[in-house]
């Protein structure tokens, strides 16, 4: 009796549930692929966003993946999201992945700075950093992230918000005349 190329140990290429099978693994290793390869893009580009925007001096602290909860002006009308979100010198600046999005508060915007566990209904059963803030038409808004090291967030926060305003305080005027 010849096994062969055909005998039992070939049966299984037959069978149109492993061709299958085979097929459904190549193209999650291709679809695997192809999504890091789009994440390393879209990282590269908000690396470079970032360098433009601030000198390595001006980042006071920041997070790599914080997860957007949204903003209260628009309810539960909203892409939630991963992104950078960075606090420098004189602002808070969040740059959402996809879908690409960019919000900018300064520092001297930001009444208040808390730290609840859900934010417009949604929770992670995780405390939250939620930023009260004044927008340009002066209406109060709030938004909140989930950042990996909250207490260093808001203790940064905190104190730099304090610094700008001892700045502002220190500062005098000389009139000419």
């Amino acid at each position: 009796m010849d096994s062969g190329a055909t005998g039992i140990g070939g049966a299984w290429l037959n069978s149109t549930a492993t061709i299958l099978w085979i097929a459904i693994g190549v193209l999650l290793v291709v679809g695997f692929v192809v999504l890091l390869l789009k994440m390393d893009k879209i990282r590269k580009g908000s690396r470079e966003t970032l360098a433009k925007r601030y000198s390595s001096g001006d980042i006071l602290c920041h997070d790599n993946f914080a997860e957007y909860f949204g903003m209260e002006v628009f309810k539960g009308k909203q892409t939630r999201g991963n992104g950078v979100l960075v606090l420098a010198q004189r602002e808070l600046y969040f740059l959402r992945l996809q879908p690409k999005m960019e919000l900018c508060i300064p520092l001297k915007k930001i009444k208040r700075c808390v730290t609840p566990s859900s934010f417009l209904g949604k929770s992670i059963n995780k405390r939250l950093l939620k930023i009260e803030f004044q927008d340009e038409d002066g209406a109060l808004n709030a938004v909140a992230w989930y950042v990996v090291d909250l207490e260093r967030f808001v203790t940064a926060l905190n104190l730099q918000r304090k610094k700008n305003r001892t700045k502002k305080k220190n500062v005098t005027h000389i009139s000419h005349q």
